[in-house]
């Protein structure tokens, strides 16, 4: 077993238990209440951006046939569609931070609905981990395609 701090505050590797002071109780409530917060605010993000992409695809298919010197009206659903896109993938780790707050919520102030204070806290933490792990992996996808572009970039002058 290893311990750290006082007696209080154990952890025990073997069975993966673990003992939170107050003070750590307070902060896991201002983080809970600070994630709902920006939850809210992404979940109005997401909004936006399926409010634009509709626009952008109900335009597209309203206007009249694009003529070939309105090079730019080509892009306007090719707009709409990324939006759409990235309001599907803004969602999920919104999704996983709010359902994060909720069950810490719940576990913090003993609102339990058939599960221990122990149990929810464990739910907020996989999904707080869920959020990270989907933000981590979003964020190495979009560095391997800058990645991909600068060298495209890279070998198109090269070429030229």
């Amino acid at each position: 077993m290893e311990t750290t701090g006082n007696s209080a505050n154990y952890v025990e590797i073997e069975n993966q238990k673990i003992e939170l002071e107050g003070i750590t109780l307070l902060h896991m409530n201002e983080i809970r209440k600070w994630t709902r917060f920006m939850s809210i605010l992404g979940f109005v993000a997401v909004g936006l951006l399926l409010l634009v992409g509709v626009v952008f695809v109900v335009a597209s298919i309203t206007r009249p046939p694009m003529q070939i010197e309105e090079f730019g009206n080509a892009f306007w659903p090719l707009f709409g569609i990324v939006y759409l896109l990235l309001a599907v993938v803004y969602f999920f780790p919104v999704l996983y931070m709010y359902r994060f707050s909720v069950y810490a919520k719940q576990s913090l102030t003993g609102i339990t609905s058939g599960g221990s204070s122990n149990e929810l806290m464990a739910n907020a933490i996989l999904f707080l981990k869920k959020h990270f792990r989907f933000v981590g992996i979003f964020t190495i996808v979009i560095l391997a395609i800058y990645l991909v572009v600068i060298i495209g970039v890279i070998i198109a002058f090269a070429i030229r």
